[in-house]
């Protein structure tokens, strides 16, 4: 594999920024000669390449201390790969190489080390064949001031025999298959026959269903490999499925060198099917354990959905070995993944490498030296793990391997060793390493060996950007122990490459501070001296194709000392019952600020810096409790001069109290520093800066007198209770919901009360409404509970003693329920200073019921408004059920009547009438106000399920047989489930009364009527005899009658008007 060992951009800058992992330190000494903030950028020393494309600056040191001024400098793309490295001095300005003999491309100083005695030089690309495989392991070398030593060879692979493998693919042939995909299946067996070729492995394939055999055996592999050839003549059985014995047939008859195995291979099986297996005859208990006896290491292929996926890993050797796909068309997404684990097997081959130890190790591929020990990172070993080998004996006799394969999750690829360095951290030598493609954004891990001599992961450093190599470059800066980690990938706007500088400290240098032209700049650091003479530690940076020589710069701190007269303001200047102090002063803080040299070296003369302070009081309060003198809670001083090491320099400001507090907690004084350090005569430029141990920020407590007795210690004493104002709730959106809860403080003043509420999330909170101070609530959903918190703060701070508050809290209906239920409301309310012996009545709870709505209403269907009595008797009461609103409720109708009725004509299904007993006067019966009448009729009637879609009409008939009544009244009364079901919106419409009025004449009428016919017809009849009489009517019938007598009757009619011939008739003599 080609590693590129240096990065791809063209131009890096380099940010040097915060990590913040002092607490993997733990109390690491930190000495203060060398911070990486102090480094100096003006006026840096930059050496460049003698030679182009050599990667001049891939790693720098500094080396011999103890002689003078002299840089090492690698060039590992000199001489066409093979390396080389440079002497340069600090004070001629000039590099030499030192001459090496190398092995041609082995990149040598692609990773150096060094200390006060000797360098180390590696080149990590050294390629040896063995048995037709190459390996890449590493060639390092030893550097003395004078003379080269000895070539070292870290987890270097001597060259031996790697078996090769037989492989037999079992596949299922069964009748589950279906024509398609057993085509697909066979291209797919192909695929992999031809991962064998040109390698030394060699492959078998057998089918199986209710039988099994032999498609090929090895030894027609070794005579022709062509996937094409050896599978043209398979058919499909389409028989059950018998596994085990199919498994049995290979074991016994195809792993055999009668058929061409070999007897010294690594054996492996691949088993392919889609189902269970249905094999009576054998089991995989008995052919599994012969698989183990024999060695051979077991894939299984599951295709599917009706496979065993427990039989699968019967089946293979590990759970990894395990391989599922949904259907047939899918197996090649596993082909990749299967050749990788099948080659593992077997070793490495030609082009194929996935599985390794030291093969690829490339020893030395970073090396790091302190105090008789040497480091190598060997990025490739494990898979390209990576490891770092610890070397004592400075001869690699007792060296010890360590990497965290079993350590940490996704190492692998990992490249762990990319970058080694060495820490004494609390006493124990920590050996950290970079792994730069670890998840993609990389990381530091430090090792650390226990008492019984294991190594174990002491320290991890996480890398933040995806493809920033962070780890890429570890340096620790001698003197002061801070570790420095490269990501020269790491990009922002206009920032390329960054240096985090650990653990405590701040420091920021691009490349563009130093010169506009540095390309990778932070490629390799390296601080192991001083090269100026100052007394003070530099650091050597490398970059692509220059390396620079940064100076560190003096160090100071600033300490404060604040003092506040009185150390505690009385209660009578602030408290609200009787405040005395408002707008006056009520104490004096006085701050003093002074120079200390921390890091100086050798020079001479104070230090001196322009000093600004800005203060503040009570942050980041909306109000502050206290204010400076000058009505303000935040000044800004700056003294008339500038600040020297010689003295100090102080302010004082008075404080006073702007309104009463009911806040006691401690009043916050901040402060923060902007501190400028002034040129150093005679030092080249050098200015003092600020140590980050020294904050430039600080805070201070005014202290107020508790409010609280002669301990000063508030105990609060708290209670709720709470209740709904009204007694149902109607499941409706935007029902509003009211609830009062009272929360009472028994005790003394409390801190941080808060109230909770917690309710179901039907009801959403809208208001709420303090009978006293001040309130503020807002709700959360808790989505696993689903239960909604309503959190309330009782007042800014303080919920004072012996108070009680009655809280109005509003809420609405926000999601309508179909079902009705008790809506529980839990309240509890909480101080930061409250006992547990008191906290039993903190907790309170009450209920409403939830009702559905229902709007059911009965109407007038056209009843008979009016009857002519006696001339029309019949008489028609008919009622409709209507349903308006959206919820469907089972309904009864009562109806009372006067007069009796006829059973009701009624529309619909689910409806069921009965006449139920008399209602009488004094009974009690609620329906019996409603009768005017001594006796009345009750017709109860059930409607099963009242829909919105369909009204239901119910006709009543009846003959009224009386005119007593002028007016007949009958009622419809809908009632339904109250318990369950509230009318809603609320109105009488689900009562109905139906008034009949009859129309009777009156009977004093009548019989006046009746007596003035009788008297004017007897007048006319007496008028009519008169008249008769005068005519002689009566006188000439009389005479008639005398002379003619009847005759006789015959039976025979005679019509009246006949005259009989023979009668003569006559007139009646006239009376004048």
């Amino acid at each position: 594999m080609n590693m590129s060992f240096y990065p791809s951009k063209s131009f890096l800058q380099t940010k040097l920024k915060t990590c913040w992992i002092y607490v993997f330190f733990g109390s690491l000494f930190l000495s203060r000669q060398s911070l990486g903030f102090s480094l100096e950028t003006l006026h840096p020393k930059v050496f460049t390449a003698p030679q182009g494309d050599s990667h001049f600056g891939h790693r720098v040191c500094h080396f011999d201390p103890t002689q003078g001024g002299s840089v090492l400098v690698t060039a590992p793309n000199l001489d066409n790969g093979s390396g080389g490295i440079y002497s340069c001095s600090y004070s001629t300005d000039k590099c030499s190489p030192l001459h090496v003999k190398v092995d041609s491309g082995i990149a040598l100083g692609l990773s150096l080390a060094c200390d006060d005695h000797q360098a180390t030089v590696c080149g990590p690309r050294y390629v040896h064949n063995c048995e037709g495989f190459n390996y890449l392991n590493g060639l390092c070398m030893e550097i003395t001031p004078r003379h080269m030593n000895t070539i070292l060879k870290p987890a270097f692979q001597e060259c031996h025999v790697i078996p090769p493998l037989d492989a037999v693919i079992l596949f299922d042939d069964s009748g589950s298959i279906i024509a398609e995909n057993f085509q697909t299946m066979i291209k797919f067996i192909k695929n992999l026959i031809g991962m064998f070729m040109d390698t030394r492995a060699q492959v078998a394939v057998a089918k199986f269903s209710t039988t099994v055999s032999a498609v090929f055996h090895f030894e027609n592999f070794a005579v022709n490999q062509d996937p094409d050839q050896l599978m043209k003549d398979v058919t499909q059985e389409q028989g059950d499925t018998y596994t085990p014995s199919a498994i049995r047939f290979v074991l016994e008859e195809m792993f055999s060198v009668k058929v061409g195995m070999r007897s010294n291979s690594q054996k492996l099986l691949l088993v392919i099917t889609d189902g269970k297996s249905t094999n009576s005859r054998e089991t995989f208990e008995n052919v599994i354990p012969l698989a183990n006896k024999l060695g051979i290491t077991r894939f299984a292929i599951g295709i599917g959905k009706e496979y065993s996926l427990s039989e699968l890993e019967q089946i293979a050797s590990s759970p990894q070995f395990v391989f599922e796909t949904e259907s047939f068309s899918a197996l090649t997404s596993i082909l990749s993944r299967l050749r990788e684990n099948i080659f593992s097997i077997e070793g490495t081959d030609t082009g194929n490498f996935s599985s390794f130890q030291l093969e690829l190790s490339q020893g030395g591929f970073s090396v790091a030296l302190s105090e008789g020990s040497r480091v190598f990172g060997a990025v490739g070993a494990y898979t390209w793990s990576g490891g770092i080998v610890q070397d004592l004996s400075h001869q690699l006799l007792n060296s010890s391997f360590i990497n965290a394969t079993n350590m940490e999750e996704d190492i692998k690829n990992s490249y762990l060793g990319y970058s080694v360095a060495v820490a004494t951290v609390d006493g124990n030598v920590v050996y950290f390493a970079g792994a730069p493609r670890h998840r993609h954004t990389g990381i530091v891990l430090g090792f650390t060996q226990n008492q019984s001599n294991t190594w174990t992961v002491s320290h991890r450093i996480n890398g933040s950007q995806l493809g920033s190599y962070f780890g890429a470059e570890l340096c620790v800066l001698s003197a002061s122990g801070l570790l420095a980690v490269g990501a020269p990938l790491y990009h922002t706007q206009g920032v390329g490459g960054e240096v985090r500088i650990c653990p405590l400290h701040t420091g920021r240098v691009s490349g563009a501070e130093v010169g506009s032209g540095l390309q990778s700049f932070g490629v390799s650091l390296h601080s192991a001296g001083d090269l100026t003479a100052d007394s003070l530690i530099d650091v050597v940076v490398g970059s692509k194709g220059d390396v620079t020589v940064l100076r560190t710069q003096p160090v100071m701190c600033l300490p404060v000392n604040i003092t506040v007269d009185l150390p505690i303001i009385p209660q009578h200047f602030f408290h609200c019952s009787s405040p005395l102090g408002l707008n006056t002063p009520v104490a004096t803080v006085t701050i003093c600020v002074s120079i200390k040299e921390i890091v100086k070296g050798n020079i001479q003369g104070p230090f001196s810096a322009a000093v600004s302070l800005a203060l503040e009081l009570d942050p980041p309060a909306r109000a502050p409790r206290l204010l400076f003198g000058t009505r303000s809670a935040s000044i800004l001083w700056t003294p008339g001069s500038n600040l020297s090491s010689l003295s100090p320099v102080c302010t004082a400001q008075p404080i006073i109290i702007p309104e009463c507090i009911s806040d006691y907690r401690e009043v916050p004084l901040s402060g923060k520093l902007n501190v400028t350090g002034e040129i150093i005569p005679e030092t080249g430029g050098l200015r003092p800066v600020l140590s980050p141990d020294c904050h430039p920020t600080f805070t201070q407590l005014v202290i107020l007198e508790k409010v609280c007795g002669e301990d000063h210690v508030c105990i609060s004493d708290l209670n709720v209770s709470l209740s709904f104002l009204s007694d149902t709730v109607v499941s409706t959106a935007g029902y509003p919901v009211n609830l009062s809860v009272v929360v009472y403080n028994n005790g003394e003043d409390s801190t941080d009360t808060e109230l909770f509420l917690y309710h179901p999330p039907i009801l959403s909170f809208a208001w709420v409404k303090a009978s006293s101070g001040q309130v503020w609530c807002e709700s959360k959903q808790t989505e696993l509970s689903n239960v909604t918190h309503t959190t309330c703060q009782l007042g800014p701070t303080v919920f004072r003693q012996r108070v009680k508050t009655t809280l109005l809290m509003s809420f609405t209906v926000a999601t309508p329920l179909t079902v009705n239920e008790r809506l529980i409301v839990n309240a509890l309310v909480t101080s930061k200073n409250e006992n547990n012996k008191t906290v039993l009545d903190n907790r309170a709870a009450t209920f409403v019921v939830l009702k559905l709505p229902v709007n059911v209403v009965v109407k007038d269907g056209g009843s008979t408004r009016f009857v002519k009595y006696p001339e029309s008797t019949q008489l028609e009461h008919i009622y409709t059920v209507e349903n308006t609103g959206k919820i469907s409720a089972p309904v009864n109708i009562s109806f009372v009547f006067p007069v009796e009725m006829t059973f009701p004509e009624k529309n619909g299904t689910g409806t069921n009438c009965e006449k139920q007993v008399l209602l009488k006067h004094g009974e009690r019966f609620n329906l019996t106000q409603h009768c005017s009448v001594y006796t009345c009729h009750l017709i109860g009637c059930t409607i099963e399920l009242m829909t919105s879609d369909q009204p239901i009409t119910f006709k009543f008939t009846g003959t009224i047989t009386s005119s007593k009544q002028v007016s007949i009244r009958s009622w419809g009364f809908l009632f339904f489930d109250s318990e369950r079901y509230i009318q809603y919106p609320p109105d009488d419409s689900h009562q109905l009364s139906i008034v009949t009025e009859l129309e009777v004449p009156s009977q004093a009428l009548t019989v006046l009527i009746a007596s003035l016919s009788v008297f004017f017809g007897l007048i006319i009849m007496a008028v009519v005899f008169v008249v008769l009489y005068k005519k002689g009517f009566f006188n000439s019938t009389l005479t008639a009658d005398q002379n003619n007598p009847a005759a006789p009757s015959t039976g025979k009619a005679v019509n009246s008007d006949q005259t009989s011939a023979d009668a003569p008739v006559e007139s009646a003599p006239s009376n004048g």
